[in-house]
């Protein structure tokens, strides 16, 4: 079975993104950046009601306006629009301005419905705005409740919060012939979205489709496909002939884009006169929008014997849920967390002792050890200076009190779906090709290091070539599996191809194929001083080049799954004003073989980051009496700031016997969890539901 080499030159070294130059300086092109010769542009109409029915629909005044070339309807009379923002018609003209003048034009009748804009509106329409409760129970809870020591009930909960992708949805469509469509999208899976496309225009035969995303500024789980928008700007680009531009602004990105759902909890748990965790009774709720689910794992992490837990979606008339970074798992770990740290502070254990004595052996979701979690937890509290400055809940002196929380999480990584072909030229150029796409993480620096430990280079002298479906077939950039599946399938390509290059070497030198090594841009001689240099050795192809392909499934040895982690939070509360400030962060990361250290300590920063806006800023406030945003931007949407942000302190636990795990959503769990935690620790209450904003900071204060 394939192994990572135990005599490592590049892998889980500090290797700079290779084009992190191209970003800083502008020079890379994302896809808003594609302005194509005869580009027109395009814009949606969408529904200014939550809930209704499409009674008329009239677009010929828009149609007659000069300089608009083409309308593509998205839904027509009869068809019902569940949010606002809900997509009606699609608008190609010759500027974005009169794109948008002619939506304006386009004259829609409605049949108003009834709507909810959030939980409790549901819950008070009941029907269809009500899913049927799902109950899941082991042992006797009751029973358990009763002989418990100690029990505590709390209700505990999170709002809806949205992607807020720095580089919104949407994509260039450009027709070069009647059965070719190429596309440049902002997208995290190129295959998948030009399999989307190609699905959409069955009705061509032969359809040819290329999507390309070389850069992409950020996906975060909700960009795997062309979607409304996507369909919309091919279609209107196959009816004009002429390029078209179709990328979403920041309120539709606020509305259509996706979200992580809402998770709510009224739970009683108690625990036995050793302090062991014995009974857990939840009931949640949550919503995911007009047609999605809000279910999360519960209980997290720590399994009670005697559990039980009811949960009941709502449906609420806003854009739906859509996978965002661990989804459901950030939730979880805000109501377990908490029910935790409330069952320490009355059994007056000290939290970290209390999860310690809790952990279970081995955590049954992705098998990772209890010494795992110990040590990641005895690192994280030693690093924030919790046994020497930690008081007990509520103690800190003075209106500016001090208070630490911590948290844990878990999170599979396993490697994904990844096919590559390595192919070394005469010149000694190497080329890594795979379709895949960087998201953000590193990905074409890591197929340039994983090349180069193969082959005995170093990175610049790699050519990785992925966001394209161009490329060979690899997966979406999803589950923290891209890191996976994509060194894998480079690693074997690029060692199938280097056996090609030693046997021509063998052939022309005389030696031995199995004595011949490529290391240090060399190819040697095993056990002796014979060398050539790797340019040399390459000359001996000729005129040829060799090329290889590979599966991820043919290293499959060389990765696993499972990953924990712990974060540790010190932070102020202003209790005047109800100001929380971060102090400091300290992020404990298992992370199997670390690949990259410096990009691998960025991605546990970066999930760190959207974890504290989760738990201090984050809130998609809808109006209840129309179901608009009423914080559909950048300005009232709020998102830290770099003074919001504070110390992260980061430690990456390499473990290179478990092989290659991603690490890309696990860091952004326990974060919200443990700033929930650490204000409650400071100012003595708990905060019902997050963020911890001075609005709801002061009216915990105010009701306690």
């Amino acid at each position: 079975m394939p192994k990572w080499s135990e005599n490592r030159a590049v892998i889980g070294s500090n290797v700079e993104r290779i084009d992190g130059a191209f970003k800083v300086s502008g020079q890379a092109k994302y896809s808003y950046d594609r302005n194509l010769p005869g580009l027109l542009h395009a814009v949606i109409l969408r529904s200014s009601h939550a809930h209704a029915k499409i009674a008329s629909l009239d677009s010929s005044a828009a149609e007659a306006m000069s300089g608009v070339l083409a309308t593509h309807r998205i839904k027509s009379a009869g068809a019902e629009v569940n949010y606002i923002g809900d997509e009606i018609v699609a608008v190609a003209a010759e500027t974005e301005e009169l794109a948008r003048d002619a939506a304006r034009a386009i004259k829609v009748e409605y049949e108003k419905l009834p709507h909810a804009a959030s939980e409790a509106q549901a819950k008070q329409l009941g029907g269809d705005f009500v899913a049927d409760p799902a109950v899941d129970e082991e042992g006797d809870v009751a029973e358990a409740l009763s002989r418990a020591a100690v029990t505590i009930e709390g209700t505990y909960g999170a709002p809806v919060i949205t992607h807020v992708c720095l580089e919104t949805h949407g994509l260039v469509a450009q027709w070069l012939g009647p059965d070719e469509l190429v596309v440049y999208a902002s997208t995290q899976a190129v295959h998948s979205t030009a399999g989307g496309l190609r699905r959409h225009f069955e009705s061509i035969p032969n359809l040819k489709v290329t999507c390309n995303t070389p850069y992409m500024g950020g996906g975060y789980g909700s960009k795997f496909g062309p979607d409304v928008q996507g369909i919309a700007a091919a279609e209107l680009a196959k009816a004009t002939g002429r390029p078209v531009k179709l990328l979403l602004d920041r309120a539709e990105e606020h509305a259509a884009g996706g979200n992580r759902p809402s998770a709510y909890a009224n739970v009683k748990a108690g625990i036995d006169s050793n302090g062991m965790l014995t009974a857990f009774d939840a009931e949640t709720w949550g919503t995911g929008g007009h047609s999605r689910a809000a279910n999360f794992p519960l209980p997290y992490i720590f399994a009670p014997t005697n559990r039980r837990r009811k949960h009941i979606n709502y449906t609420v008339n806003a854009g739906d849920a859509r996978a965002m970074r661990a989804p459901g798992h950030p939730q979880g770990a805000i109501v377990m967390e908490q029910v935790l740290d409330d069952l320490a502070d009355k059994a007056k254990i000290d939290p970290v002792d209390f999860r310690l004595k809790n952990l279970p052996e081995i955590n049954d979701t992705f098998k990772l050890l209890k010494p795992i979690y110990t040590r990641e937890l005895k690192l994280g509290a030693e690093r924030v200076g919790w046994y020497e400055n930690r008081q007990p809940r509520g103690m800190s002196d003075g209106p500016v009190k001090r208070g630490f929380g911590c948290s844990l999480s878990t999170w599979g990584g396993r490697a994904g779906s990844s096919q590559a072909t390595c192919t070394i030229y005469p010149t000694g150029q190497v080329e890594v090709r795979c379709g895949t796409q960087d998201i953000g993480p590193g990905t074409a620096t890591l197929v340039a290091m994983v090349a180069a430990e193969e082959l005995g280079l170093q990175p610049n002298d790699i050519t990785p070539m992925i966001g394209s479906s161009a490329y060979p077939t690899s997966g979406g950039s999803g589950g923290s599996t891209t890191c996976g599946g994509v060194s894998l399938s480079t690693s074997m390509s690029c060692r199938k191809a280097l056996a090609k290059l030693l046997d021509r070497v063998a052939g022309s030198s005389g030696k031995s194929k199995g004595d011949l090594q490529a290391a240090g841009g060399q190819v040697r001689v095993k056990g002796s001083n014979e060398s050539m240099d790797w340019h040399e050795a390459c000359a001996t192809l000729g005129l040829d080049s060799v090329s290889a392909s590979a599966d991820m499934r043919e290293g499959r040895g060389m990765a696993s799954q499972g990953v924990g982690g712990a974060q540790f939070v010190d932070l102020t509360v202003d209790t005047e004003t109800g100001e929380v400030r971060l102090n400091k962060i300290v992020a404990v990361a298992d992370c199997g073989l670390v690949m990259n250290r410096l990009l691998c300590e960025s991605q546990v920063i970066g999930g760190v980051i959207m974890g504290l806006n989760y738990g201090l800023f984050e809130d998609r406030r809808l109006d209840p009496a129309t179901g608009r945003q009423v914080n559909p931007d950048m300005e009232w949407y709020k998102l830290a700031s770099h003074a919001d942000i504070g110390e992260i302190e980061c430690h990456l636990l390499d473990y290179p016997e478990r092989g290659t795990i991603g690490i890309g959503e696990p860091p952004t769990i326990p974060t919200a969890a443990a700033i929930a935690n650490a204000v409650c620790n400071a100012i003595g209450v708990r905060l019902k539901v997050l963020p911890a904003s001075p609005r709801n900071v002061l009216e915990a204060l105010g009701k306690a």
